[in-house]
């Protein structure tokens, strides 16, 4: 039986180059953005209308996109080997749960800097427009409802994919990508809500009235809700060998 301490090891050792992955396609997706943004700056924005962080979003896309499909695949493929090894659940959950926070952290933190960097660049490439948006202070305020959120929402997501199979993957695309698509609608909503559509801007309306206090203990109570409904699932699930 592998002890709680070596399960810890064997899993960063598995993760640790990934570190460098999530670098790479955090920097791909943002200089891609920073590219894109040229293009539309010459050819299709007018004078004035300011810049948008797009390559800051593009590459926190593509870094979530990543780790998340990494996180569920530790919970689905890599559990059956690893248990089948001598793992206990335990061991393995809270050894996937560490090594996901670390990365998460990583990924959060490299997405800082290249906030910071677009911040910069688009002030000097473009020091006749006005920012739409500052995307630092919105990352450094939700980084670390990211960080904890993204291993959470994996930990569900992988176990309930264990459970109920090829259904709960398509359920999840479905919720993820509405998510991309909406929100970056509702944040517009949030800062020009006589701009947004009625459904945005209601949706914007809800968010508001919600004290800002309030917001921690629903995303920790959403988090343990997540962990937990996760442990419970992967205590029964049969492994196959």
């Amino acid at each position: 039986m592998i002890t709680m301490k070596k399960a810890i090891k064997n899993q960063f050792q598995i993760n640790k180059n990934k570190c460098l992955a999530v670098l790479l396609l955090e920097l791909g997706g943002f200089l891609a953005g920073m590219l894109v943004l040229a293009i539309l700056m010459r050819f299709a924005v007018d004078e004035g209308e300011g810049t948008f962080p797009l390559a800051t979003i593009l590459a926190a896309f593509m870094g979530a996109v990543l780790l998340f499909a990494d996180f569920g695949n530790d919970y689905t493929s890599q559990f059956h080997t690893r248990i089948s090894l001598g793992c206990t659940r335990k061991g393995f959950f809270v050894s996937a749960l560490l090594s996901h926070l670390v990365l998460s952290t990583f990924a959060v933190v490299a997405l800082l800097a290249l906030a910071a960097a677009e911040d910069a660049l688009n002030a000097r490439l473009y020091p006749a427009e006005e920012a739409a948006l500052i995307i630092f202070p919105l990352l450094s305020r939700y980084g670390i409802a990211a960080v904890l959120g993204l291993p959470a929402a994996a930990a569900l997501f992988g176990t309930l994919v264990n459970r109920f199979g090829q259904v709960m993957r398509i359920i999840f695309l479905v919720m993820w990508m509405a998510f991309w698509i909406g929100w970056p609608r509702v944040s517009e909503a949030l800062l020009h809500p006589e701009e947004a559509s009625w459904v945005y801007r209601s949706i914007a309306q809800s968010i508001m009235a919600v004290p800002s206090g309030v917001w921690p203990v629903v995303g920790a109570a959403v988090l343990v809700l997540a962990v937990g409904t996760a442990w419970r699932l992967m205590r029964t699930q049969q492994v196959n060998l």
